[in-house]
């Protein structure tokens, strides 16, 4: 006979732990940090609908710094050109040209 595991019931104060670190942190330092498992966390994420990402700088694929790129829209907001921007700030053109016009936010 297969042993039945009772679900336990997330309480408030883990709900919102998750939603307030789940841009910042992975499953399972989140689940490390409540006592629950990274696949428990994660499931939970999907049923809710809250997305399990990393943003900006804390992104696996990022390569600026989040206060580069907004320094770049800034610089484009005041009319400086793209290319002029790449130069000063010692990026690829590329990757600048993506950020002020709001292509990408982090350059993969």
């Amino acid at each position: 006979m297969m042993k039945k595991y009772r679900r336990k019931n997330y309480c408030r104060a883990e709900m919102l732990i998750i939603e307030q670190c789940a841009s910042h942190m992975t499953a399972s330092q989140i689940g490390a940090l409540i006592g629950r498992s990274a696949r428990s966390v994660s499931t939970w994420c999907a049923c809710t609908g809250l997305p399990l990402r990393l943003h900006g700088e804390r992104h696996p694929s990022a390569r600026y710094a989040n206060h580069d790129v907004e320094l770049a829209r800034e610089l484009h907001m005041a009319g400086i050109g793209p290319r002029e921007i790449a130069e000063k700030l010692e990026l690829p053109f590329s990757a600048v040209k993506q950020f002020v016009y709001f292509e990408r936010r982090v350059s993969a």
